[in-house]
């Protein structure tokens, strides 16, 4: 017969599931806290309740749920990241048989209206690398921040984290680290690494020290995400709507799908987490990745219609 297992108290149970994420599952410090601030509802719910592991049920969660979407007046979206987050710490404790509740069948998602990131025309994002003044200093950097952000549709923490041997401009390559330490590949356009090494090889060096990130500011640090905020804030403000680092990742990945790309070649781009997706694309060639990016990124194509226009010119 197997020993009863020792109930920790739930604050105790949460600790021992962040550490979890982190230890087991890989997940980054930010994903980690977004976990720990919407099970801590629940956690203060069972100890204002004096509720042990054992004495939860089916109507405990309906009314903690109810006390968030009328009590807090959370929206349907934030309450299904929260029933997101529950379902995934009491499945961890039944697992550790601390209790015996199953809510695989009994937490349902609300549903959610249909949710549009912001995304640029071709001719705002266009209009974006033009107005970046290249007499200005750093203006390389700020150019090769949209580079990865649009022209490689990196996440914005994957573009400040990127490391200069992440990049491989002779094979037109650069791997980004993403969500769960996970490396993929991603073509660069010739635009971007023109861009990009232009940056290295003409600015960069103007940074000291030098630490190892591509992306630095003028003291050769790391650039942090509320300076990447303000330069995008600066070189966008002649548009009308506001940009953010992810309208620009988005606006790659409308783009291409626009332009007519599978979607599973760009899930593959996008370094999207869903394992079962995922799968299908471990045997997608590394050339067909970089043709299907080359004829698909609008940028890349309107390279290839001005080279064509150059060779008839030079042909009449």
């Amino acid at each position: 017969m197997l020993p009863t297992p020792e109930i920790p108290s739930p604050d105790e149970a949460l600790d021992q599931y962040l550490a979890h994420l982190g230890m087991e599952r890989n997940l980054s410090t930010r994903t980690i806290q977004s976990y720990q601030e919407d099970l801590r509802h629940w956690v203060a719910f069972m100890v204002d309740g004096a509720l042990a592991f054992g004495d939860i049920n089916s109507e405990h969660l309906d009314e903690h749920l109810q006390a968030m979407s009328l009590g807090f007046k959370y929206e349907p979206s934030s309450v299904a990241r929260h029933i997101s987050s529950l379902r995934g710490f009491l499945k961890f404790c039944l697992q550790r048989h601390w209790s015996s509740l199953d809510v695989s069948n009994q937490l349902e998602l609300p549903k959610l209206g249909r949710y549009l990131p912001d995304c640029l025309s071709i001719e705002d994002v266009e209009s974006i690398y033009t107005n970046i003044d290249l007499t200005r200093k750093w203006a390389l950097r700020d150019k090769a921040l949209v580079e990865l952000l649009y022209g490689a549709g990196l996440r914005i923490s994957e573009a400040l984290n990127l490391q200069l041997e992440q990049l491989n401009f002779e094979d037109g390559w650069v791997l980004p680290i993403g969500k769960g330490n996970k490396q993929r590949l991603v073509p660069l356009g010739a635009q971007s690494i023109q861009t990009i090494s232009d940056y290295i090889h003409k600015e960069r060096p103007l940074c000291t020290p030098l630490s190892s990130h591509v992306l630095l500011n003028p003291r050769g640090k790391m650039l942090s995400r509320m300076g990447a905020w303000k330069i995008l804030q600066r070189i966008t403000r002649h548009l009308s709507k506001p940009v953010h680092p992810h309208s620009l990742r988005h606006s790659f990945a409308t783009h291409l799908l626009e332009g007519g790309m599978d979607l599973r070649v760009l899930q593959e781009l996008l370094g999207h987490a869903d394992i079962a997706t995922t799968q299908i694309y471990t045997h997608i060639e590394r050339e067909f990745l970089k043709e299907e990016h080359r004829q698909f990124h609008p940028r890349e194509k309107e390279k290839a219609s001005r080279e064509f226009s150059l060779v008839n010119r030079k042909a009449l």
